[in-house]
Protein backbone atom coordinates (compact mmCIF):
# COMPACT_ATOMS: atom_id res chain seq x y z
CA UNK A 1 0.00 0.00 0.00
CA UNK A 2 1.41 3.43 -0.85
CA UNK A 3 1.85 6.48 1.55
CA UNK A 4 1.87 9.79 1.16
CA UNK A 5 3.88 10.80 3.55
CA UNK A 6 3.25 14.58 2.99
CA UNK A 7 -0.04 14.18 4.36
CA UNK A 8 1.05 11.81 7.36
CA UNK A 9 -0.01 12.63 10.84
CA UNK A 10 3.40 11.39 12.01
CA UNK A 11 6.67 13.14 11.80
CA UNK A 12 9.79 11.49 12.97
CA UNK A 13 13.42 13.22 13.05
CA UNK A 14 16.15 12.35 14.75
CA UNK A 15 15.65 13.67 17.91
CA UNK A 16 11.48 14.89 17.65
CA UNK A 17 8.60 13.03 17.32
CA UNK A 18 5.68 15.50 16.08
CA UNK A 19 2.24 14.08 16.34
CA UNK A 20 -0.65 16.03 14.75
CA UNK A 21 -4.17 15.68 16.29
CA UNK A 22 -7.69 16.67 17.10
CA UNK A 23 -8.53 16.87 20.57
CA UNK A 24 -12.09 15.09 20.68
CA UNK A 25 -12.56 15.75 24.99
CA UNK A 26 -11.36 18.32 27.48
CA UNK A 27 -9.84 19.31 29.31
CA UNK A 28 -6.67 19.37 26.58
CA UNK A 29 -3.42 18.86 29.47
CA UNK A 30 -4.96 15.93 31.05
CA UNK A 31 -5.60 14.66 27.77
CA UNK A 32 -2.42 15.51 26.38
CA UNK A 33 -0.44 14.01 29.54
CA UNK A 34 -2.13 10.45 28.79
CA UNK A 35 -1.13 10.90 25.59
CA UNK A 36 2.71 11.25 26.67
CA UNK A 37 2.96 8.46 28.72
CA UNK A 38 1.65 5.78 26.42
CA UNK A 39 3.71 7.12 23.70
CA UNK A 40 6.68 7.40 25.81
CA UNK A 41 6.05 3.17 26.47
CA UNK A 42 5.49 3.04 22.49
CA UNK A 43 9.29 4.55 21.88
CA UNK A 44 10.44 2.95 25.09
CA UNK A 45 13.64 0.55 23.83
CA UNK A 46 13.77 2.40 20.13
CA UNK A 47 16.41 4.89 18.89
CA UNK A 48 13.61 7.28 19.60
CA UNK A 49 13.06 6.97 23.14
CA UNK A 50 14.84 10.27 24.12
CA UNK A 51 13.34 12.03 21.75
CA UNK A 52 10.86 15.06 22.61
CA UNK A 53 7.72 14.40 21.75
CA UNK A 54 5.33 17.34 20.00
CA UNK A 55 2.08 16.80 20.08
CA UNK A 56 -0.16 19.54 18.14
CA UNK A 57 -3.19 19.89 18.24
CA UNK A 58 -4.68 20.87 14.79
CA UNK A 59 -8.17 20.83 16.16
CA UNK A 60 -10.73 20.93 18.47
CA UNK A 61 -14.07 18.40 17.72
CA UNK A 62 -16.75 20.98 18.34
CA UNK A 63 -18.81 18.00 20.34
CA UNK A 64 -15.72 18.08 22.65
CA UNK A 65 -17.48 21.55 24.00
CA UNK A 66 -20.26 20.33 24.70
CA UNK A 67 -19.50 17.32 26.33
CA UNK A 68 -18.96 17.13 30.44
CA UNK A 69 -15.24 17.49 31.01
CA UNK A 70 -13.72 13.86 31.18
CA UNK A 71 -11.90 12.78 34.84
CA UNK A 72 -8.38 11.93 33.62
Amino acid sequence: MPWNLDASAVTVGDDVVEIRLVALVLPLPAVLSRAETALRAVLAGTRWSDARLRLVVTDIDAAALTRPRQEL
